[in-house]
């Protein structure tokens, strides 16, 4: 029998749904490798790793850490940036960026833990894609949207595949979040698009962490290849 710890790995664990998912794992006994480029306290069961998710070869190396130390279950690809500005003033720097950590550093993700999870027999990927990858947007770099199109569409690949290994991958659609990322549209934008809501109000972190936590848990045994709308009523896919 197999006495290693319950292990998740969350990329992104330094932003603001990264650490809610590491709190919420931590909370029900895992062993969480925290991979971020921003520095993270460790603190008992959090096992702070810094990964830059473009690098392959770093993001190959914690698969190896996380499986060697624990029962690997879940692999939650949370890691991205967002900047906001006008569509006529994206930059060609900003869109090579964005692509490179949202979209390429999530199929390194995916690559890394199909691998692992496979050997193990099985297990979970949840990727964090947005509201943003369904319906484009203005006021953000339109590299965001087009990132998360192809986190949606990159799920659907891996679950084909991680299926026939007993590895269920899934993605969170999340909409306009309480955070940081939605304090960059300034007090009077944010308020205008919380209203504009079904909900009359932002989503928060830990709402979508429990969306997450089902995808990624035992509890979910026939969900794949699903892109979950996590956003208040403001995109309904039929």
């Amino acid at each position: 029998m197999d006495d290693r710890p319950r292990g998740v790995v969350v990329t992104g664990a330094a932003g603001d749904l990264g650490r809610t998912l590491c709190r919420s794992f931590l909370g029900d006994g895992f062993a969480v490798y925290a991979a971020d480029v921003a520095p993270i306290d460790a603190v008992p069961g959090l096992v702070p790793v810094r990964v830059d998710v473009t690098d392959r070869g770093q993001v190959l190396g914690l698969a190896d850490l996380a499986s060697r130390d624990t029962r690997l279950e879940a692999w939650v690809n949370a890691a991205g940036i967002f900047v906001a500005c006008a569509v006529d003033d994206a930059d060609e720097a900003s869109w090579h960026r964005i692509l490179s950590v949202n979209l390429t550093g999530t199929y390194h993700g995916c690559a890394a833990a199909l691998a692992t999870l496979a050997r193990a027999g099985g297990g979970r990927i949840v990727n964090v894609g947005s509201i943003s990858g369904q319906l484009g947007g203005t006021g953000v770099h339109p590299a965001y949207g087009a990132s998360k199109a192809g986190v949606h569409a990159l799920t659907k690949t891996y679950a084909l595949e991680g299926a026939r290994h007993g590895v269920l991958c899934n993605a969170v659609a999340p909409g306009l979040l309480e955070g940081s990322m939605s304090r960059e549209f300034g007090d009077r934008r944010r308020d205008r698009l919380a209203q504009a809501n079904p909900m009359r109000r932002l989503g928060r972190m830990d709402e979508i962490a429990g969306v997450v936590r089902f995808l990624a848990g035992p509890s979910n045994t026939y969900v794949n290849g699903a892109i979950v709308p996590v956003n208040g009523g403001a995109y309904m896919p039929s």
